[in-house]
């Protein structure tokens, strides 16, 4: 995560008995050196999030040199960017016709960012979408011989799905 210090350690990557004069660390990649000392462990903080390769030069006493280096994902994860499950999602029933009932589904965005468009599932079966900027919806033939999960999630415009959040409407009685 962007603020989170990283210690990068090469000392398992030594060779047996040889002793190394200097570490010089480049942390972004960039090809400056950003930090150099005489021990193999360097600690780092990105501040921002980042994709790249950290490298390090180690000169030995002996006058030779060696590089190592490793990929650098600095970022919240692998949901990056994806919507945020809505919160206060409500179901109420506004017609029923035996056990298939009419549905007013509501709910409120959960993040800044508006979704582009809202999915809406029975039991996590796709059954419609709605903008983003929508905040209810209407379903139609909701089969209640039992109880029905209804969930809402967002989508990015890329179809990038985010987090669900649902209710369970109770089975219809009579």
């Amino acid at each position: 995560m962007p603020g989170q210090k990283i210690t990068f350690d090469v000392s398992p990557s030594l060779p047996a008995g040889v002793s190394a004069a200097r570490y010089e660390w480049d942390f972004d990649g960039d090809g400056v050196i950003d930090e150099v000392g005489p021990v193999p462990v360097a600690a780092h903080t990105f501040n921002q999030a980042f994709e790249g390769t950290a490298e390090v030069r180690i000169t030995f006493f002996t006058g030779g040199s060696s590089t190592a280096s490793a990929a650098v994902h600095i970022g919240r994860g692998p949901r990056d960017g994806l919507p945020a499950a809505p919160l206060n999602v409500t179901v109420v029933v506004t017609a029923d016709a035996g056990d298939v009932s009419t549905v007013q589904i509501s709910w409120e965005p959960s993040g800044t960012d508006e979704p582009y468009r809202w999915g809406l599932t029975v039991d996590g079966i796709p059954a419609g979408m709605v903008e983003g900027n929508e905040r209810t919806a209407s379903m139609t033939d909701v089969h209640r011989g039992r109880a029905v999960e209804i969930g809402v999630v967002g989508f990015t415009a890329g179809m990038g799905i985010g987090e669900s959040a649902s209710v369970t409407l109770p089975a219809r009685e009579g």
